[in-house]
C-alpha cells in the first residue's frame, strides 16, 4: 500500500513539473519572450513528446528565434500527425500572434527580398491562420529548391486541403 502511495505521489510529482514548464513557457509566450518560452517548452515536451499544444507554440517560438530547421521539423511532425490541430488555432485562445508575425514578414521580404527560409517561414505561420497562403509560401519554396523533400511533403499534407476547400473550415482562424 505505502509503494502505491508513493507511485501516486511520484507520478502527481512529475505531472505538477510538467504541467509548471508548460505553464511558465505559456507566461513568456504571451510576453512575446520567445527565448524563454522556448526554453520552458521544451523541457515540458521532453517530459511529454507528444504534447500538441506545446509543439504548435515552440513551432512559432522557433520561426521568431531563426531556427527554421527546428520550426519546419517539429511543424512536419504535428502536421503529419493532426494538420487541423494547426489549422483550427484559434487567435484569442491559444493566444497567436501569427496575424502579426506575417505581415511584419512579408513587409521586410518585400523591403529585402526573399529567402528560401522566409518563405518556410511564412508558410508555417500562415497554416495557423489561411491554408491557401500557406500553401502559395511553400509551392514558392519548392521552386526555390525543388530537392527539398520536407517542403514536398508539407505539400502533400497541404494538397487535399486546396483540392477540397471544405476541408479548410478553420474553426477560431485568423480569417485572414
Amino acid at each position: 500500500m505505502l509503494f502505491l502511495l508513493s507511485l501516486e505521489f511520484g507520478i502527481k510529482f512529475v505531472k505538477y513539473f510538467i504541467d509548471m514548464y508548460e505553464m511558465l513557457g505559456n507566461q513568456y509566450f504571451l510576453a512575446r519572450n520567445y527565448s524563454r518560452a522556448a526554453e520552458n517548452l521544451e523541457k515540458a515536451l521532453r517530459k511529454n513528446p507528444r504534447n500538441k499544444r506545446v509543439r504548435r507554440k515552440l513551432i512559432i517560438c522557433y520561426t521568431q528565434l531563426g531556427e527554421v530547421e527546428k520550426a519546419l521539423n517539429t511543424f512536419i511532425s504535428l502536421i503529419k500527425e493532426d494538420v487541423d490541430f494547426v489549422i483550427n488555432t484559434d487567435p484569442i485562445d491559444d493566444d497567436c500572434p501569427c496575424s502579426e508575425l506575417v505581415f511584419d514578414l512579408e513587409r521586410k521580404v518585400a523591403e529585402r527580398g526573399e529567402s528560401l527560409n522566409d518563405l518556410i517561414v511564412l508558410g508555417i505561420l500562415w497554416l495557423y491562420c489561411n491554408v491557401d497562403r500557406s500553401w502559395n509560401y511553400f509551392l514558392q519554396a519548392s521552386r526555390m529548391n525543388p530537392d527539398e523533400a520536407r517542403i514536398k511533403s508539407v505539400l502533400s499534407i497541404l494538397k487535399p486541403r486546396i483540392d477540397h476547400p471544405k476541408l479548410n473550415q478553420q474553426k477560431g482562424g485568423c480569417a485572414i
